[in-house]
């Protein structure tokens, strides 16, 4: 599956960089989100619940800082094998200072196997949605 796009944010690259990587900004931010905690330096356990049907359910997603170049790149990976089948997935994010704020421009692509990966092409609307709603939480709590 692979998803990209670009929201505008209201605040600078170093905030959006910062609030990116904000366990406490981030379970505030995602939907179905129950808590985010920093394992260290360079990993997230994201618990989550998701209401597809077929991965219906809770689950914890170990989220990897797979590259750092502050305030301007984030490259986060995914690697979950379990129940709902088998995730690898990789993102870039790019955040730049544009006019009146900042511009983040994400490119992600995810290996599914299992039932995620049939659920995956009627999911992938509703990732947008959730990645939309995650931006837009975000930009809300950056005000």
């Amino acid at each position: 599956m692979k998803l990209n796009g670009t929201h505008k944010f209201k605040a600078n690259s170093t905030r959006v960089f910062n609030a990116i990587l904000d366990p406490a900004i981030l379970q505030k931010c995602i939907p179905g989100c129950e808590s985010v905690t920093l394992l260290d330096s360079t990993r997230l356990q994201v618990n989550v619940t998701v209401p597809l049907p077929g991965l219906k359910g809770a689950y914890a997603v170990i989220v990897n800082l797979v590259q750092r170049q502050d305030p301007n790149l984030i490259v986060l990976g995914v690697k979950r094998q379990g129940r709902g089948g088998s995730v690898d997935a990789i993102a870039n994010i790019n955040i730049a200072d544009d006019a009146g704020g900042s511009l983040v421009t994400y490119d992600a692509n995810a290996e599914l196997s299992g039932a995620i990966a049939v659920a995956g092409t009627v999911g992938k609307p509703f990732v947008n949605n959730t990645l939309n709603s995650v931006f837009e939480n975000l930009d809300k709590a950056l005000a």
